[in-house]
């Protein structure tokens, strides 16, 4: 584990994390013995194949699933006792997006979030104009959700974040199922989060969309985190077991591991 760029402020601090699925006499350990500390401030990308337990990992962080063993702190606290403050905190774009909108058009998606939080109308009614303007989705305020691109609808995922003042967001597969225009128009978001100091986590195996923008990389598989470090030091040593493409097999450098030109 590593401390990178002002991430000197330790966010969640995990250890001996496990999730274990029953059924029947037959035992399914999802995760087992995860130990990671993840630092305010960073870019941090999770890289992993499809069933690696990436999602299911940052499921449990946001306190949506209950680990089986092993212990979660967010800002020094447990979860289950602050977790108003970690749902104000922490965003989570999912993989489908779509699953995430309430709102009949983009703008009352996004005023979903702050209304819940107790804000005035005047209040909610500015977050939804900066979170609008933010995600470059002010032309689509009045467009139902569903009439918005790939790409369009993950920034409003990031819109409805931004607006409920979380400080960290979590990406799971940001770039699965989009076309050109949708991962540009997502990593534009992710390279903007990360420039406003924000907490930006990256849960994807398509590492040469987005490495470009990590401070860390941690590599899990079959539930195990295999590796945690600098992003040149894991790529010299990445095994092939891991299911995930080496995207300087490519590119002749870290910094050239992006989409954005």
């Amino acid at each position: 584990m590593i401390k990178t760029g002002n991430a000197a402020e330790i966010l969640f601090s995990i250890r001996n994390l496990s999730k274990v699925f029953r059924t029947g006499e037959e035992e399914n350990r999802a995760l087992a013995g995860i130990s990671l500390d993840i630092y305010k401030g960073e870019c941090l990308l999770v890289a992993g194949s499809n069933g690696s337990g990436k999602t299911l990992l940052m499921k449990i962080i946001t306190g949506l699933v209950t680990p089986s063993e092993g212990e979660i702190l967010f800002r020094g606290e447990n979860p289950e006792k602050c977790g108003e403050k970690l749902r104000r905190a922490v965003g989570l774009v999912f993989q489908d997006a779509d699953a995430q909108f309430v709102g009949e058009t983009a703008a009352e998606d996004i005023a979903f979030g702050p209304g819940n939080l107790g804000l005035s109308g005047e209040e909610i009614r500015a977050r939804v104009e900066d979170a609008l303007a933010a995600t470059g989705l002010a032309e689509k305020r009045s467009l139902p959700p569903r009439r918005l691109s790939g790409g369009e609808k993950r920034r409003l995922a990031v819109a409805g974040v931004i607006a409920m003042g979380c400080d960290t967001v979590i990406f799971d597969e940001p770039f699965a199922n989009l076309d050109w225009p949708g991962v540009i128009q997502v990593l534009e978001i992710i390279r903007d989060l990360k420039q406003t100091g924000r907490t930006v986590i990256i849960l994807t195996h398509e590492l040469e969309k987005v490495l470009a923008y990590a401070d860390r990389l941690v590599i899990l598989h079959r539930g195990r985190v295999r590796d945690d470090g600098k992003p040149a030091e894991l790529l010299s040593r990445l095994k092939d077991e891991y299911g995930i493409r080496n995207p300087l097999h490519n590119y002749n450098a870290i910094e050239d591991c992006s989409w954005l030109v």
